[in-house]
């Protein structure tokens, strides 16, 4: 039998190869990476846990409850508003919040490259070697391209932020976009504003006399708007879980040794996000080591962005990181992936991107080594809780999961305690450590009392126990005496009596009607600080 030749394409075939994929634009090279990379986090993503804090919250508002997590009570559970707001939509449209959740991930996520490559023009190789594959091979930015929460539209924000200073700088509503880009950044997460912060002082100095303050205020018109709804809404500006997280009386020192703990544990497993952020460092270190310093680079925006960058770095590791590994470092990692690619001159020796390339490769891949290195880091575990690989936890919640098929719902353990928990009766309450699965599958009839405070605005306010344990993001709170049979009942007899008065005035606001005098009034005495010594008395002669 005669083996068949193999022969390559002619010249003149790749040719017309070629003028076929010009006439046709979705042929072409660049376009057909995208719509890989898109493909890719479509088929890796998946839900967290704590996403589910807010889907419980919005299930209960297209049941008519309200944006309320306990329906006896409005507390902001979430710490992104915008993100929330934008599954409202989709899910009329779905009817699935689990899919809503994910197609707008991957819509942002494909967003946040689609507005990094219209920002510049590059070549072919270098997008390949200083975007796609760099957004690959982090571990930060492949979990956190979906994963529920609001990463993805961080990034999309951020891009869209760095499209106007590049594309829109001379615009006459240069000021409107770059102050609504801004605004809507920090309504879908308030503490990014120490990444915008430096290149916003710059401009404002540099640029005072041609700034449109009308253009300027109208960007800002959301998060103000926001902030008025939340005041009125909830009582409060900020979310129960700043509270929860930041307010816990322990000492700064426990929440940096974590933070650093966070930090190295991110440099052994997951390197390509470690050097990804770092670029932003070298960044700034460059433009320290022209003469004259600052005053002269200050001049350029790369500068101010990895001065941001630097700046949520350090603000990272003092608030302690976080439990779930490469969350707080995706965004950053995604700066300097986009500071990389933006920036970086296209006409170097294509021997430096191809060396770039196998260097990210080589790095990025040999987990099995970094989990073999992880056993012999005594410093990654600083306290007792050690850090989590979430979406290996939960991977039970992949859009695609490895059994085949296609997930529209969650498949963890904590879906078969929902379940049990929704045959309560109604009213029932129940205490729990996990609250985000176990609250949207059980329904909006039982009332849940989060020993970690996120959902609860009185936990929230009071300290972290020594026996407690420490675990950044996640604080138990021992329960006062009486407070369950308080919210089973609404009699606080049974608890402190300087602890009740505290706790009647926090319900009042959260339970009470909206619109009552005494509710507005206690709104404003309340976050001026007018009932503090109530919970100092109660806090003085209790374990405390």
């Amino acid at each position: 039998m005669e083996i068949p030749r193999v022969t390559l394409p002619t010249r003149e075939r790749l040719q017309a190869l070629t003028a076929h994929a010009r006439q046709h634009k979705w042929l072409r090279p660049g376009y057909i990476a995208f719509a890989a990379y898109v493909l890719f986090v479509l088929h890796s993503a998946w839900v967290s846990e704590d996403a589910y804090i807010t889907l419980r919250v919005l299930d209960n508002f297209f049941h008519g409850y309200g944006l309320r997590w306990n329906i006896s009570e409005r507390v902001q559970v979430y710490t992104h508003p915008l993100w929330m707001l934008l599954h409202i939509p989709l899910n009329v449209i779905f009817s699935n919040l689990f899919l809503s959740n994910v197609i707008l991930s991957v819509v942002c996520m494909g967003g946040a490259v689609y507005l990094t490559l219209a920002t510049v023009k590059k070549p072919l190789l270098v997008t390949l070697c200083c975007l796609y594959l760099p957004l690959l091979a982090s571990k930060a930015l492949r979990d956190y391209s979906t994963s529920g929460l609001e990463n993805p539209l961080s990034d999309l924000l951020f891009a869209a932020f760095g499209y106007v200073l590049l594309k829109r700088y001379d615009h006459p509503k240069f000021w409107l976009y770059l102050s609504l880009a801004t605004s809507l950044s920090l309504l879908n997460r308030l503490d990014t504003i120490i990444l915008y912060a430096p290149t916003l002082t710059w401009l404002a100095y540099n640029r005072t006399r041609d700034i449109n303050w009308k253009h300027a205020a109208l960007g800002t018109l959301p998060l103000l708007l926001w902030f008025a709804f939340s005041l009125f809404y909830y009582g409060f500006l900020f979310p129960n879980t700043k509270y929860a997280k930041l307010d816990t009386a322990l000492a700064a020192f426990r929440y940096v040794r974590h933070g650093i703990a966070y930090m190295r544990y991110t440099m052994i497993m997951d390197p390509v996000t470690a050097l990804a952020t770092l670029v932003a460092f070298g960044c700034l270190i460059m433009a320290l080591m022209k003469t004259p310093p600052v005053l002269y680079r200050l001049n350029h925006l790369p500068t101010c962005i990895a001065i941001g960058v630097c700046w949520y770095v350090f603000y990272v590791i003092y608030i302690g990181g976080d439990y779930m590994v490469g969350r707080f470092w995706a965004l950053p990692a995604f700066i300097g992936v986009w500071l990389l690619y933006v920036f970086l001159p296209d006409n170097l020796n294509p021997k430096i991107f191809y060396s770039l390339a196998v260097f990210l490769f080589v790095i990025g891949t040999p987990f099995p080594i970094a989990n073999s290195l992880r056993k012999h880091c005594p410093a990654c575990y600083m306290n007792p809780h050690p850090m989590i690989d979430a979406k290996m936890m939960f991977s039970g919640n992949f859009l695609f999961p490895a059994t085949g098929g296609i997930n529209t719902d969650a498949h963890h353990k904590f879906v078969g305690w929902a379940e049990a928990l929704s045959k309560k009766a109604p009213g029932h309450v129940e205490k729990a450590h996990f609250i985000g699965m176990l609250g949207y599958y059980s329904g909006p009839g039982n009332v849940l009392i989060d020993e970690l405070a996120l959902a609860d605005p009185l936990l929230a306010r009071l300290p972290v126990t020594r026996e407690d344990g420490f675990f950044t993001g996640h604080f138990k709170r021992a329960i006062p005496d009486g407070y369950i049979y308080a919210v089973k009942t609404g009699s606080t007899e049974k608890m402190d009596p300087s602890l009740a008065l505290y706790y009647e005035k926090l319900r009042l606001i959260t339970s009470g009607d909206l619109l009552d005098p005494a509710r507005l009034k206690t709104i404003i005495a309340f976050n001026l600080g007018t009932y503090e010594h109530w919970k100092r008395d109660y806090l003085t002669c209790s374990v405390w």
